[in-house]
């Protein structure tokens, strides 16, 4: 019996071992699974404190663009109100210059139709002293023909004096 024995203690160590390599490896397991599920509270807690984070950082850059936006639009009221001040200015300037040049101008054509006006007179008053020495009816004709046409020269140059102080006028700065 020695043998069976032996046997028996073999086979009730090979047993033990094999019990032994399962409470191992279930003790490995539950580690494994303890191990998972604090790896997972770790992650869940990263993540969390991350998305934080980026909460923060993403409110921190709008907050930058809201005030760049604000002050965009302080900049943009205030070159506004500076270009319409300028517009203002350049109209009372251009005004001024528009007044000036239109005496000038005034002044010029009236200077020019000095002389023509003068010249009309003198022909009016030519028509009239001729008129009085004429006795002819003919000779009374011919003059009136005479001072109608220079009259209708004196008109024309009138008119064309005009025309070109309104284009001058038109034209001007």
């Amino acid at each position: 019996m020695a043998l069976h024995a032996m046997v028996a203690t073999a086979v009730a160590r090979l047993d033990d071992v094999r019990n032994a390599e399962l409470n191992r490896i279930d003790q490995l397991r539950v580690a494994a699974d303890s191990h998972s599920a604090q790896m997972s509270a770790l992650r869940s807690e990263y993540d969390e404190k991350l998305r934080a984070a980026e909460t923060d950082r993403i409110n921190a850059i709008r907050a930058v663009d809201i005030g760049a936006v604000q002050r965009a639009a302080e900049v943009s009221a205030a070159q506004a109100a500076t270009l319409a001040a300028q517009v203002s200015q350049s109209a009372e300037t251009l005004r001024t210059q528009v007044a000036a040049a239109a005496s000038a101008q005034t002044t010029a054509l009236a200077a020019a139709l000095d002389p023509i006006q003068k010249d009309i007179a003198d022909l009016r008053r030519a028509q009239y002293e001729a008129q009085g020495k004429q006795g002819q009816i003919v000779e009374h004709r011919s003059v009136s023909g005479a001072t109608v046409a220079a009259i209708g020269v004196g008109v024309a140059l009138v008119l064309a004096v005009l025309a070109i102080a309104g284009f001058a006028i038109a034209n001007s700065p």
